[in-house]
């Protein structure tokens, strides 16, 4: 099936330049801890500062998917892909090599803005144009959370000894290699060809709960990811050991995704996601009470692995609830800005009440998550199964 002058394009070659190139977007921020450790060991910068730098990237990846609202139906996706990977090629191998301060903050600003965020916002859009969404969008989490593990188990040794570059040279090295490959993405497709794509038109309204849902989840998500790592050491927990859960909360979160794959849309998909949702609040329930490693371990799998799984049925939501494919790219700014209020958030209850008061603001953004999800789909009823 070759269908790449179209709105949708779902052989095999297609989706995997799709989900290769989502994943090569946010490779960085999926391993955004390591290189952040890397410029405060090496580079000597405070956590101020490191603070600073995290949230531009995240800020220009929450204004590039704003900004593809207005090319994502009017450019072509191929010659956008190669722009985009030619800003995220560019901006991570100078990063290599820059040690300014101030210098450094405007490349991952603009990185995030132009590389990140844009091929992010990409794939999103070419996804939610496919048939499979929820197989899709299992696929490239599965991806993502594959890249995340490699980058974690390989590059801890080769920073100790490389410094800054070994994170930022790969990445950029990466967008290039990548580039011949963007002739596999479909072109993207007028707002009519969309529709067709994505099925019955819909309210307006039921994208916008889409967003809200995913905002909300992540408010949650900010607090409690941002935290729980202090969680671990309040309650006694040695570095390792919880060095040790996380890297097993991601093999599980792996597990997660593959899951969703296998399970589509059988269940429908407010089941599913009604099940994720309560798992979230079951772990941040173990971790309200954690008293030991095992107690972490199992919080943070749970987590982890329902987070992961969860993922494809929001994402498949709002392609349904996107009857014109243009809001769609949204998703990326409403995670952004989820995390970023989210871990604010959480700081300020903290300072106000104590670190167990992210575990709420974690259950509570999950089950309004669930509610909004609700609601979306019950307006979403004729679409459900399509």
């Amino acid at each position: 099936m070759n269908n790449n002058n179209s709105a949708s394009d779902d052989s095999p070659a297609s989706i995997g330049a799709i989900v290769t190139l989502g994943a090569v977007a946010v490779a960085g921020f999926n391993i955004q801890p390591m290189y952040l450790g890397a410029l405060a060991d090496h580079l000597g910068l405070s956590a101020e500062q490191l603070g600073i730098i995290a949230g531009l990237e995240i800020a220009g990846g929450a204004l590039a998917g704003i900004f593809a609202t207005f090319w994502v139906r009017r450019w072509n996706w191929r010659h956008v892909a190669l722009v985009a990977l030619a800003a995220l090629a560019t901006g991570n191998l100078a990063s290599a090599y820059v040690s300014d301060f101030a210098l450094l903050t405007t490349l991952r600003f603009l990185t995030g803005f132009l590389g990140v965020g844009t091929n992010y916002a990409l794939a999103i859009a070419a996804l939610s144009d496919t048939h499979h969404t929820e197989r899709n969008y299992s696929i490239a989490v599965v991806v993502q959370v594959s890249v995340a593990i490699i980058g974690f188990t390989i590059l801890p040794s080769i920073i100790a000894e490389s410094g800054v570059a070994a994170v930022f040279f790969p990445l950029g090295t990466i967008a290039i290699l990548l580039m011949p490959f963007t002739r596999f993405l479909p072109n993207g497709g007028s707002p009519d060809e969309a529709a067709q794509a994505h099925g019955v038109p819909v309210s307006r309204l039921a994208i916008w709960l889409a967003l809200g849902c995913q905002a909300v989840w992540y408010l949650g998500i900010g607090g409690v990811w941002a935290f729980v790592e202090r969680i671990g050491v309040e309650a006694g927990i040695d570095a390792e050991g919880i060095g040790n859960a996380l890297a097993l909360g991601m093999a599980v979160g792996l597990a997660g995704a593959l899951i969703a794959a296998a399970v589509a849309d059988r269940f429908g998909r407010v089941v599913p996601f009604a099940v994720a949702m309560l798992g979230q609040v079951l772990a941040v329930w173990h971790l309200a009470g954690l008293e030991d490693l095992n107690g972490l371990i199992i919080a943070i799998c749970l987590y982890n692995g329902t987070w992961n799984f969860a993922l494809p049925y929001i994402f498949a939501m709002a392609a349904l609830a996107d009857s014109r494919g243009k809001l769609v790219v949204l998703m990326s700014t409403a995670q952004a800005v989820g995390l970023t209020i989210g871990a604010s958030m959480a700081g300020a209850v903290i300072g106000r009440y104590s670190l167990m008061a992210v575990t709420y603001q974690g259950a509570a953004a999950a089950l309004a998550a669930l509610g909004v999800f609700a609601m979306l789909a019950a307006m979403l009823r004729t679409v459900e199964h399509p």
